[in-house]
């Protein structure tokens, strides 16, 4: 019957799901790091983690993506323990304050369709909050604001 020539292909897509789930879990993409020519990238990698307060031990170290003339390819390592990829992600932030890594940013490895919706979740938001500028806050109307003076 046509339900069971099916399962075996549906059973065969959700393991290989379930099995680049897992493997995605340990990866970690860096991007806005400038790129030369002959870079040491655990060398660069390992710098950014160290502003970080991390030193785990990193695998697979490669740039993604096809090199074009004035765009910067991510960096996507492997780190042995999910766990330390989300501590790492945890203290991603603070390379916002550190001078040279400020348009540096520390990503989880994502499918197409993650990155898709993501894309998408953050147009939604930036309409909704500029939408939301123009309005007064709750409870406060021209009557009650007051200007003070010193």
């Amino acid at each position: 019957s046509c339900a069971a020539a099916l399962a075996p292909r549906r059973i065969s897509r959700a393991m290989k799901t379930v099995v680049e789930r897992e493997d995605r879990k340990r990866n970690v993409i860096i991007y806005g790091m400038e790129e030369a020519e002959k870079e040491v990238l655990p060398d660069k990698v390992e710098n950014v983690l160290v502003q970080l307060g991390e030193k785990p031990v990193i695998s697979n170290c490669c740039r993604i993506g096809t090199k074009k003339q004035g765009a910067i390819r991510p960096i996507k390592f492997t780190l042995r323990d999910p766990d330390v990829v989300l501590q790492v992600l945890r203290k991603a932030y603070v390379l916002r304050s550190k001078e040279g890594f400020r348009s540096v940013y520390v990503c989880p490895d994502r499918t197409t369709e993650e990155r898709a919706a993501i894309k998408e979740m953050k147009q939604k938001k930036k309409l909704l909050q500029a939408s939301q500028v123009n309005e007064d806050p709750p409870g406060c109307s021209e009557g009650l604001k007051t200007e003070h003076t010193v």
